[in-house]
């Protein structure tokens, strides 16, 4: 049976999803829980005349009537997972939950933004730096015992960085960047992905669209880093043991391949695109 034509201004195309996040956020605002199962029962009754011929004589025969109701009850099933994230965002943002500034103001708060995404996936270049370090020495220019002493020089300095992001947790490295007010330049935000949350396969993406996918995507995250340049926080942790000089120059070392200094930094909960009706 055909349904009734709805009025739907847009449809959300999500390329990330933080399932436990939304269902978390979808139970808090509705005190009851994450959905599981929607159900949509109808109920169509038919009416219908029936008459009888009754035993009277035949010059006055009459018929005698009276009416039969039938009940016929259709039920369907839904999975209410898919309906979560849009019903979550629309709610926090009527609630007054997401702010549409990037600025320090908003740090630990709900953020909706919109910008240019570039992905770059840490496995693959932990795949391809070996042959590709082999191949920028092995074109070197190496005529003279000079030339030779330096790229030996250059290997030796590159082989402890090499190992070290070997290393590095298989992570997707995601910016974001939003246009500024001036409509000339861009500010970034650095994220990281879950490959698990992820609606498409990253090599996919790498294969299709390179560093940069195409069009404006919408960032719904908590902002929890901000530019060191714009950071008010004076708090200094000590490092006055060899341990804590360790752990700090190994995270500053990670920081690297993370996010940089002059960056915000955003822990994601939905990437998406807009899809709207032809006009």
């Amino acid at each position: 049976m055909a349904q009734e034509s709805q009025n739907i201004e847009s449809i959300f195309d999500f390329f990330y999803l933080d399932n436990s996040k939304i269902k978390s956020f979808y139970a808090q605002l509705n005190g009851l829980g994450a959905l599981n199962t929607l159900k949509n029962t109808s109920q169509i009754g038919d009416t219908r005349k029936l008459e009888a011929t009754v035993g009277m004589p035949a010059v006055t025969g009459g018929k005698m009537g009276n009416d039969h109701t039938v009940n016929t009850t259709s039920e369907h099933l839904y999975d209410g997972l898919p309906t979560m994230p849009r019903e979550m965002i629309n709610r926090l943002d009527e609630l007054g939950y997401i702010y549409r500034d990037l600025t320090p103001d908003n740090l630990g708060a709900l953020v909706l933004l919109k910008g240019y995404l570039n992905i770059t996936d840490i496995e693959v270049m932990k795949g391809v730096i070996d042959p590709t370090i082999k191949f920028m020495f092995n074109n070197m220019e190496t005529n003279s015992g000079a030339e030779r002493a330096e790229k030996k020089k250059a290997q030796d300095q590159m082989s402890p960085l090499i190992e070290f992001i070997k290393n590095i947790p298989f992570a997707l490295s995601c910016n974001l960047f939003v246009g500024n007010e001036d409509n000339k330049s861009l500010t970034e935000v650095w994220m990281s992905l879950a490959r698990e949350d992820m609606s498409s396969t990253i090599h996919d993406i790498n294969f299709k669209h390179g560093d940069k996918l195409a069009g404006e995507w919408y960032v719904l995250g908590v902002l929890d880093a901000i530019p060191t340049s714009l950071d008010t926080n004076n708090i200094i942790l000590p490092d006055n043991d060899d341990m804590e000089q360790f752990r700090k120059s190994m995270s500053e070392m990670m920081k690297m391949f993370g996010r940089s200094d002059e960056a915000y930094g955003m822990t994601p909960i939905a990437i998406f695109r807009v899809l709207k009706p032809k006009q």
